[in-house]
């Protein structure tokens, strides 16, 4: 692997890594919480579980991440951060949260029998089609915006 490539792996993994650890744990624990003998409502449930999780943790780490470079938080900043994120997630969390991933997370479900199985193989599953237009979004936001 050429050395380009695994500096971005380690930056795509610095960036991305630590949401998708807290956002699978609240996968399954939603999964759990509101699925109740229903795989749908279970794979909702994980659906929306893990978005709190992934998001929560992106928008903290962004907004600390941009107060640590200008010492405090103006208003304007916030801004500058949210209009970041909803660029660089948006158009593949549109098709991720209502469509891709719970319909994911059901098949695995009823495939394997399993709802904290299926929640987690339906997220990786998932995962596949929500990163590359991330991906692809983060690096022309940062080439072409540059925070």
């Amino acid at each position: 692997m050429s050395r380009f490539w695994y500096r971005k792996g380690v930056v795509w993994m610095r960036r991305y890594l630590p949401a998708e650890l807290l956002g699978t744990l609240c996968a399954i624990v939603g999964g759990l919480l509101v699925g109740a003998g229903s795989p749908l409502v279970a794979a909702l449930g994980g659906t929306w579980g893990e978005n709190l999780g992934y998001y929560g943790t992106v928008i903290t780490r962004d907004l600390r991440a941009r107060r640590a470079q200008g010492g405090r938080l103006t208003p304007g900043g916030v801004l500058r951060s949210l209009r970041n994120i909803a660029l660089e997630f948006g158009g593949a969390e549109l098709l991720d949260s209502f469509l891709i991933r719970p319909g994911a997370m059901y098949a695995a479900i009823r495939l394997t029998g399993s709802v904290p199985l299926g929640l987690l193989l339906g997220k990786l599953a998932a995962d596949l089609a929500f990163y590359i237009p991330t991906i692809i979004a983060y690096e022309l936001r940062v080439r072409f915006l540059g925070d």
